[in-house]
């Protein structure tokens, strides 16, 4: 184990002794997780999980339209939405389609469109096309959607007040019923119902439990464009064991009493603690300065330790079938960037196809990705990620295992 551990310290130091090597470790990956966390911040919400939505409106009812006014403007911690008043429809379709500050919604409301409703009531029919609902083409999003319930619900609360009306005038003109004439007010029977409709669900009280976790980019790009790094360090470490290969190194210190796995070991555990470094500052200034969402660390910290083991056995196994020093960056860029790709490394593992989530197993990144995302952003405990960590160190201790019996501690012969 001593001669394992010399040859560990003596690469280390080589490390932090070169400035270049610091540099790729920390500064590289913390100036893209900056840029990016910040450009991508719109896609995962500002930190606040109120819904805002603008809508331009044109009333030209006093009945039904200054209830639809009224119903739209919504001012709470969860949902604002911000009404402004046009005379017209050009102006209304002209804040939808404008370049800046445009409304998500456009709403305009002709004049007799309560009668519309209250005469559809009385009849018994449908009232269609009646209120015009304008908005950019193929927007299908949550702000359509909600203001399309809201005005769907008004409408419905008309047509229910202006049934019942009906109901009333049908019980006075059966046989044995008597209603003086005049009597029936049509106007304080739907008034008296829509009332009553809006003011229903206060029997209702609304209770949450657990709670939900507010994702940020961070928390998909810290973890993420960190593995992404550690991966392209193992450049670092292959290309130092291929030249001490090269050189003969390996071949003399053999000559000594060194089993080959203390050698090969040595090489792997310098690399583990140098990954296991990075992934960890660059996790603690994720949380410190990004405000990364961290449930539990012992959790996360046995992940970061399941990921370094495996991208070190990776890392060793890519130099075990590497000929030469000029195959290191073709090749480790290649594995990196595939591996990052389907592993969820820049987006949502979880958003992928399922066959591409398990093609992606072929690599670590989808195993470390889905045990940091089952943390992080699903509140799963050790035992809900415990898989992937055991798939981590599995997958580490196969290819370390293959490594030490493809590794040639001879100089390799390459064919021009």
């Amino acid at each position: 184990m001593k001669t394992l551990w010399y040859i560990a310290k003596k690469d280390l130091l080589q490390v932090i002794k070169d400035r270049n090597a610091l540099i790729l470790l920390l500064v590289v990956p913390l100036a893209l997780i900056t840029v990016v966390g910040f450009a991508l911040g719109n896609l995962y919400g500002d930190g606040s999980s109120q819904i805002k939505i603008k809508v331009a409106l044109s009333n030209h009812d006093a009945g039904i339209g200054n209830t639809i006014t009224r119903s739209l403007k919504v001012d709470t911690k969860d949902l604002l939405i911000t009404v402004s008043q046009y005379s017209d429809t050009a102006q209304v379709t002209d804040r939808v389609d404008a370049s800046n500050d445009a409304a998500d919604v456009g709403i305009v409301i002709p004049a007799g469109a309560s009668q519309a409703i209250l005469d559809a009531g009385q009849s018994a029919s449908t009232t269609k096309n009646l209120i015009q609902f304008y908005t950019l083409p193929n927007a299908t999003g949550t702000s359509v959607t909600i203001v399309r319930n809201i005005i769907n619900n008004v409408v419905q609360e008309q047509r229910i007040a202006s049934v019942s009306a009906r109901q009333v005038h049908q019980v006075c003109g059966l046989p044995g019923n008597t209603c003086a004439p005049r009597t029936i007010n049509d106007a304080a029977i739907s008034g008296a119902v829509v009332k009553a409709s809006q003011t229903s669900d206060q029997a209702i009280v609304s209770q949450t439990v657990g709670h939900a976790t507010k994702a940020s980019a961070f928390d998909q790009v810290v973890p993420g464009y960190a593995i992404f790094f550690s991966l392209f360090g193992l450049n670092a470490v292959a290309a130092t064991i291929l030249q001490e290969q090269e050189d003969g190194t390996f071949r003399r210190l053999l000559i000594a009493p060194i089993q080959k796995y203390a050698l090969l070991g040595g090489k792997m555990l310098a690399q583990f603690l140098l990954t296991l470094a990075q992934l960890t500052i660059l996790f603690a200034i994720g949380y410190f300065a990004f405000k990364m969402h961290i449930p539990s660390w012992p959790t996360i910290i046995l992940l970061l330790i399941a990921t370094s083991f495996a991208a070190t056995g990776l890392g060793i196994l890519l130099v075990s079938v590497i000929k030469s020093r000029r195959q290191i960056n073709p090749v480790v860029s290649l594995v990196t960037l595939i591996t990052s790709a389907i592993g969820g490394a820049w987006w949502p593992l979880y958003t992928e196809p399922t066959w591409m989530q398990q093609l992606a197993k072929v690599g670590i990144t989808a195993w470390a990705m889905e045990g940091l995302n089952g943390s992080m952003l699903f509140g799963k405990g050790l035992s809900g990620v415990l898989p992937d960590i055991l798939g981590l160190l599995i997958y580490g201790g196969i290819c370390f295992v293959i490594a030490l019996r493809l590794f040639s501690f001879q100089p390799k012969t390459v064919v021009a």
